[in-house]
């Protein structure tokens, strides 16, 4: 057996220490006083075995002489599923005590038709938080979607103030490009990286340039390419877009509703134009889309194919990728197109083959 007592308080209590300095003689007899004849394990009766003074576990002594609290972290951590489940979600929530505006949030518990539930009956509590701790409350979510509020409304104040000057300020004028983006709707789409080449995509690109979507959707139905299918889906998803994001397209369907609310409509009258390309075509819509423009972009290689040639040469093929990017528009831009360059001719002129004006500076001699 062993006696679990520290030597230095052992020897401590001697009386003959306190006024001598220990000495070896004066240990001895105290030391052999520590030593009992264990009577099993194996030892014979009457051999003095010494007693250890220090703890076996020392670094542990305090550990085991601590009580452990009930439910633990490390034992929930390290229980059932269902304790861990329940330290995540203590972890996670909101802290419990009463908050400052806790008449302000609650309220009264109702069911579905406005009259209170049944006390027996438990109510299902609303998930707030995601099982990673992310908060769905709207005040929480607004401020990563809105950071600094007051910069922002600082802004949006200013921008109103200096739309305010332009618009009664008699000298001041709009920009071109300012009025454009306010009367004209247009969106821009980009399709992901296709698995073929530029040379083969761009010619499906220069085919729908200049088309409405109509024609553009049936040139893309017949065709023989490959990649044909894909531009035709791209032209739809732009399409739907356009519809739903910036209201494009909506004239026919306009006017249609007013007809059927019994409302007086307006046709509008067909005007034929000359685009860009010289080309005659007559717009019956105003509000009618079509691809203005079409240009491809060249991706990252998908891959490399080894092509084994003669005397052991080995050459290596690039797959490479390629997306197409369409920009859609009304046919109101092409009508202010069209009089922009018929303004153009006006300003500048009949077109004169010699102009009408004194020679000068006439010599008999050559001038180089």
């Amino acid at each position: 057996m062993s006696l679990s007592m520290p030597s230095r308080r052992l020897l401590r209590g001697g009386k003959s220490f306190h006024h001598s300095p220990p000495s070896a003689n004066s240990l001895l007899p105290a030391l052999q006083s520590l030593s009992v004849a264990p009577t099993s394990h194996g030892t014979a009766v009457g051999a003095a075995r010494p007693i250890h003074t220090t703890p076996p576990n020392q670094w542990l002594w305090s550990r085991k002489n601590k009580n452990k609290t009930e439910n633990s972290l490390e034992d929930q951590i390290g229980g059932s599923q269902k304790s861990r489940q329940s330290a995540l979600s203590r972890l996670t929530g909101r802290v419990e005590a009463p908050a400052m505006f806790q008449d302000d949030l609650s309220t009264p518990d109702t069911t579905a038709a406005g009259q209170p539930s049944t006390p027996g009956k438990p109510k299902k509590k609303p998930r707030v938080y995601t099982f990673t701790g992310v908060s769905l409350v709207k005040e929480h979510l607004a401020r990563a979607v809105d950071p600094d509020p007051r910069s922002r409304v600082r802004w949006e104040r200013k921008m109103v103030i200096r739309q305010v000057q332009h618009g009664t300020n008699p000298f001041s004028k709009e920009p071109r490009a300012a009025r454009i983006a306010r009367t004209e709707r247009q969106i821009t789409a980009r399709s992901p990286w296709l698995a073929t080449s530029t040379k083969k995509l761009v010619h499906l690109a220069r085919q729908i340039q200049g088309k409405t979507v109509s024609d553009a959707l049936v040139q893309m139905r017949y065709s023989k390419k490959k990649m044909a299918q894909e531009v035709k889906y791209q032209l739809e998803l732009a399409r739907d877009l356009a519809v739903v994001e910036r209201g494009m397209g909506l004239g026919e369907a306009l006017r249609a509703e007013k007809v059927k609310n019994g409302e007086e409509v307006e046709e509008p009258r067909p005007v034929k134009i000359q685009d860009k390309d010289g080309k005659w075509i007559t717009i019956e819509d105003p509000t009618r889309m079509y691809v203005a423009e079409a240009w491809v972009n060249r991706g990252p290689w998908r891959g490399i194919v080894p092509d084994y040639r003669a005397r052991g040469r080995i050459f290596y093929k690039h797959k490479p990728t390629t997306s197409i990017s369409i920009v859609l528009k009304e046919e109101k831009t092409r009508l202010r197109e069209h009089e922009e360059r018929q303004a153009k001719k006006l300003r500048q002129g009949p077109w004169i083959h010699l102009p009408d004006r004194p020679v000068t500076a006439q010599r008999q001699y050559y001038s180089w």
